[in-house]
């Protein structure tokens, strides 16, 4: 029937995107998905994320249990709304979901309830399914869903068992020289005037040494009071970057880091600082 082939064609099509963004976040250097503030930048969040993106996008591709997939997509971008609207609201540039591609949370936001209207709109018939009706599945599809999320932990457990950690697993799938412990370095909340100081971990995850040579340094943003440091094969080390609340409007600052390196293969190590600013 028509409203059959307009629901798989939403299917299909939300599918499609969160593969595209998965993809996009793990080859873009960009593991998060929210581009982050707090707790949302934390390992085991954007890994795991990144995982589910790329079974739920299968899963409804598939077309295999398609009332649990829709319900898990509908329980998913409801999740997803409700970070990218308080992005938004917070003042974040980019969300980061589609990796390095900058892209604006209310934009995202929007999309997000698109999508949610969207699988409500084309919901199956209720007269066959009589378990749970707002998400319109049995408990077959339940435990469908269940094995999808037992999926991802398994997938996050392998890693970790192959490489030592999840970090490592990401830097070796991107083919990453160094890695850090956070791709967004969370100051805090400051004062115009006030100067912070975070750290980070920068793990060398190659067989040679690797010497870090120089960082960002300008009127609000110093990352190099530890430097130089020279980093052995598996060896990691803290680092510690200084940033002066530089005089403006209430909200979320962002600074760009960069650290310098003598590796030819990666000889930039690219993260965000971010900093509440209050009046």
């Amino acid at each position: 029937s028509t409203s059959q082939r307009v629901g798989a064609v939403v299917r299909i099509a939300i599918g499609g995107v969160l593969l595209v963004a998965a993809g996009l976040k793990l080859y873009g250097r960009e593991v998060s998905p929210y581009a982050q503030y707090g707790w949302l930048h934390t390992p085991w969040v954007q890994t795991l994320t990144v995982a589910w993106e790329l079974l739920l996008g299968a899963w409804l591709v598939s077309g295999e249990y398609r009332v649990a997939g829709r319900a898990a997509a509908l329980v998913t971008f409801v999740a997803f709304a409700g970070v990218s609207g308080y992005l938004g609201w917070v003042g974040q540039a980019s969300c980061g979901c589609f990796g390095s591609v900058k892209t604006s949370p209310w934009w995202v936001f929007g999309f997000d309830v698109t999508a949610i209207l969207a699988l409500v709109a084309t919901r199956p018939a209720t007269g066959n399914f009589g378990a749970v009706p707002l998400l319109w599945l049995n408990w077959r599809d339940l435990r469908a869903v269940g094995v999808g999320l037992v999926c991802v932990g398994v997938l996050a457990g392998l890693g970790c068992l192959a490489f030592g950690s999840l970090g490592k697993a990401f830097a070796v799938l991107r083919g990453d020289t160094l890695g850090v412990s956070a791709s967004v370095l969370d100051f805090g909340t400051g004062s115009p005037g006030d100067v912070l100081e975070a750290s980070l971990q920068v793990v060398n995850y190659s067989d040679r040494p690797v010497r870090l040579v120089g960082g960002t340094s300008d009127c609000s943003c110093i990352a190099t009071q530890d430097l130089p440091v020279t980093l052995n094969p598996g060896e990691s080390s803290m680092v510690r970057v200084v940033l002066r609340v530089p005089p403006g409007d209430a909200g979320l600052l962002n600074r760009r880091i960069e650290f310098m390196t003598d590796c030819a293969d990666q000889p930039l190590v690219k993260l965000r600082g971010v900093c509440l600013v209050k009046p």
